[in-house]
């Protein structure tokens, strides 16, 4: 059959007719609403808080959870035989911070958890709560960072003499411009710090806590400017006894004390040297309140010190320890991904005169003055952002200052008064 040009016209014409029809329809059929589809609501970015928050959907709360894992590996030179030269620890950290902006101000959540698994010269495990509170304008409630706290071992691995706590508050904030200041509560009990003395000999006695009545008193004024930041801290610490003193009454208990601690802090930031790198300083002074400087018992190779808050004398009455601290670091950033820590730290505890008996074979019992320096470094390779690959050593030496005590290895007789330690660390990191 062939076709006429007429013919072959209206049939494209038609065909043309046709397709136009079949594809608005399609269009229209698209338009129309599924029925068996639901409304899809998106996660959008919230940019008001800063980098990594998203808005809830459904609400106009701000969400961003973050964390880390650690991985780390310790040499410790050890004092016997039976303790541990090496460790291992693996840790795992989440948070969770959630932000709503309202006509009062920022309402703010955070929560914090922490696992920990620990094995040779690092000690026990642990899975705690580390962070649990709310911010609501000037008010903070729940378990934060201890607001007498400055610089917080950010950039070191190991220990050294600064309040790095996590405690129980209630606190109120008033900020103007650069210049705040905080007014906070926070838990006596976790602050409190008792051990029996050191050998059997010391007329006399550890000490029992008694109930809390009072809980720490914390002050803080906080400047903070584009070249870093001055902070001044003080906290009162009530020292309250269980103990009888029947020498002098049966039913008698020691009149209740009051310890305290102040401290200083500066920080530098020092671009002018290289990108990040910082300076920090800072100073603590306290009285029957040694947590406030990062301070406890004193363990190292075969020396042992017990130390405390407070003991009872031979009067009955509440004697105080006196300690200070004074501690600095220095960060540089050698290039973009490589940089170092260098620091310093020296800490000193000692009692009153009465506080230390001397027996016959020339063993000091009862709490012991002592004074501990460390020296360290570590340098620390970022390749990528988020991670991080670091080392670490730092030298400690421990002097006991009228006193000396037995070795803690039981085969041995022989009175020491000083010991020093190496300790090496490596540390792999992710943050995200």
């Amino acid at each position: 059959m062939r076709w006429r040009r007429s013919d072959r016209s209206r049939f494209v014409t038609l065909t043309g007719l046709v397709a136009g029809c079949l594809v608005s329809a399609g269009a229209q059929s698209a338009d129309l609403p599924a029925k068996s589809s639901a409304p899809v609501e998106y996660v959008r970015l919230c940019s008001t808080h800063g980098e990594g928050f998203f808005y809830i959907p459904g609400t106009e709360t701000c969400l961003r959870i973050s964390g880390r894992v650690r991985a780390e590996y310790r040499y410790l030179e050890p004092g016997t035989r039976e303790e541990d030269s090496i460790g291992f620890r693996a840790r795992a950290r989440l948070n969770m911070d959630a932000r709503t902006n309202t006509s009062y101000g920022l309402l703010r959540t955070y929560l914090r958890y922490e696992l920990t698994r620990n094995t040779g010269n690092y000690g026990g495990s642990t899975a705690v709560v580390d962070r649990a509170f709310v911010q609501f304008g000037g008010l903070t409630a729940g378990r934060v960072q201890s607001f007498f706290d400055f610089y917080v071992n950010d950039y070191n691995f190991g220990s050294i003499f600064v309040s790095d706590f996590s405690t129980q508050a209630l606190a109120y904030t008033v900020k103007a411009g650069a210049l705040s200041a905080t007014l906070a509560l926070e838990d006596n009990v976790e602050r409190q710090f008792f051990s029996n003395p050191n050998g059997a000999d010391f007329d006399g006695q550890g000490f029992l806590a008694a109930g809390e009545r009072v809980p720490d008193v914390v002050g803080q004024l906080l400047w903070e400017e584009s070249w870093g930041k001055v902070q001044l801290t003080a906290a009162l610490h009530q020292i309250r006894s269980d103990n009888l003193v029947p020498a002098f009454d049966p039913a008698a208990f020691p009149d209740t004390e009051y310890g305290f601690a102040v401290q200083a802090g500066l920080q530098f930031k020092l671009p002018v040297i290289a990108a990040g790198d910082e300076l920090w300083l800072q100073g603590a002074y306290a009285e029957g309140a040694m947590s406030y400087l990062g301070m406890g018992n004193t363990s190292i190779k075969k020396l042992n010190v017990n130390q405390t808050d407070a003991y009872i004398d031979v009067f009955g009455n509440i004697q105080r320890s006196r300690s200070w601290a004074a501690t600095a670091l220095f960060q540089h950033y050698w290039t973009p991904t490589i940089r170092q820590a260098v620091f310093a730290s020296y800490g000193v505890i000692e009692y009153p005169s009465n506080g230390v008996v001397t027996s016959a074979n020339g063993a000091s019992s009862g709490f012991i003055d002592t004074d501990d320096l460390r020296l360290g470094s570590n340098l620390v390779w970022l390749p990528v952002r988020g991670f991080y690959i670091g080392v670490e050593g730092i030298y400690r030496r421990v002097n006991l200052q009228g006193g000396a005590v037995p070795e803690t290895d039981t085969a041995s007789s022989r009175l020491i008064d000083s010991a020093d330690a190496f300790e090496a660390r490596v540390r792999v990191q992710r943050d995200f």
